[in-house]
């Protein structure tokens, strides 16, 4: 008795349509980092390819290293810092690195020319979060030691929008260095800005990088958000139903008591297999298609949700945690739990292996072989 997690390959795909009809002539990259946010990330790249992606974005070479070793020979971009020991591997998969300081541009000039191959080079410029990057200060001082090297092709330039807020400032940072690239002869002719959040703030130029939104997420935008379809579904198995005739404190530190007469039901799932402890006394589910507030503190493995009189139950029911259904969707249950859909998706990834489903009935659960294990 185990609660599931299935990924539903044609959701994503009609979600990367929806999200390519919004962008128009703008391309979209599709960030399956982090295992595909752990929903799998070759059965999910392959379905975002399959609807029109152009490349794929990760975080870590090794994720670039498993795409191809199955198959996957579309363009993918490194998204971070290139990391120096990481160098000759993206190289020899044709990886997209990114670079942010004169020492590592040197390097894979070195390792191109070793190597017989022009390396593709995308600069990362730092803006505003503080991870990485050429500050548009050192912009200049940059690209009069790099912009010459040899074996390099300067194909691209990127940064990332810490917030809603601070948008319009990065850009105009982003600007300032692209410009001082240029002037120096570093051409970056393909910038890419916008991770899923600017792009629905209207953000207008450079490729999008679309990660949660390839599952639903709209970040709050209503109308995108009638276009996408919540492409993960955890459910969760009846563990026991109580009707109790005395009252009746719930779950660790009995901050709920049951009533005489209430139904209580125990589904097995809890915040081990990735059930947000904040979901408690804040969210629900969905049982016999009723939705029921979830009650007590969630335990590791159990939780706990009142039931409305006049409802049919069955111990072999199973409760809709997350959804595309009304007041489980996964922005809904992000709301409830008072985190953003990202932090949703990768708790359950971690805590149950994905089935990826589609339409025609087809099935297939990610074997640990296939699944990507982050370093450490």
């Amino acid at each position: 008795m185990r609660p599931t997690l299935r990924v539903d390959l044609d959701a994503i795909r009609h979600n990367v349509r929806s999200w390519r009809e919004r962008l128009a002539e703008r391309p979209l990259w599709a960030v399956v980092k982090c295992d595909g946010y752990r929903m799998g990330m070759v059965p999910v790249a392959r379905a975002c390819l399959d609807a029109g992606a152009e490349r794929l974005c990760v975080v870590e070479i090794r994720e670039a290293e498993a795409l191809r070793a199955a198959g996957v020979r579309a363009p993918i971009v490194h998204v971070a810092a290139t990391p120096a020991e990481d160098l000759e591997s993206a190289l020899r998969h044709d990886v997209i690195v990114s670079v942010a300081d004169v020492d590592r541009a040197q390097t894979i000039s070195a390792l191109a020319e070793r190597l017989g191959v022009t390396a593709k080079v995308h600069i990362a410029i730092e803006t505003g979060t503080g991870w990485w990057g050429v500050t548009p200060a050192n912009a200049h001082a940059f690209a009069a030691r790099v912009a010459q090297l040899p074996n390099i092709e300067w194909e691209g330039a990127w940064t990332h929008i810490a917030g809603r807020d601070s948008m319009d400032a990065q850009l105009h940072k982003l600007h300032a260095g692209v410009a001082a690239l240029r002037e120096h002869g570093a051409a970056v002719p393909v910038l890419h800005v916008g991770s899923t959040g600017p792009t629905v703030w209207n953000l207008r130029e450079g490729a999008a990088r679309i990660g949660v939104g390839l599952y639903g997420a709209s970040m709050g935008d209503a109308t995108q958000g009638t276009r996408l379809r919540t492409a993960l579904e955890v459910r969760a198995p009846v563990y026991a139903i109580r009707r109790y005739s005395e009252p009746m404190p719930l779950g660790y530190g009995g901050t709920y008591v049951a009533l005489p007469g209430q139904t209580i039901v125990t589904l097995r799932i809890g915040y081990g297999e990735g059930m947000p402890k904040a979901l408690s006394g804040r969210g629900c589910v969905v049982l016999s298609g009723v939705q029921c507030q979830i009650v007590g503190a969630i335990g590791m493995n159990f939780t706990m949700v009142a039931v409305p009189p006049n409802v049919t139950l069955s111990a072999t029911d199973e409760a809709l945690i997350v959804g595309d259904v009304a007041g489980v969707k996964l922005e809904e249950v992000a709301v409830a739990a008072q985190t953003i859909p990202h932090n949703i998706m990768t708790m359950f990834g971690a805590g149950i292996p994905p089935l990826h489903v589609t339409s025609d009935g087809a099935a297939r659960q990610a074997t640990a072989g296939a699944r990507v294990q982050e370093r450490g």
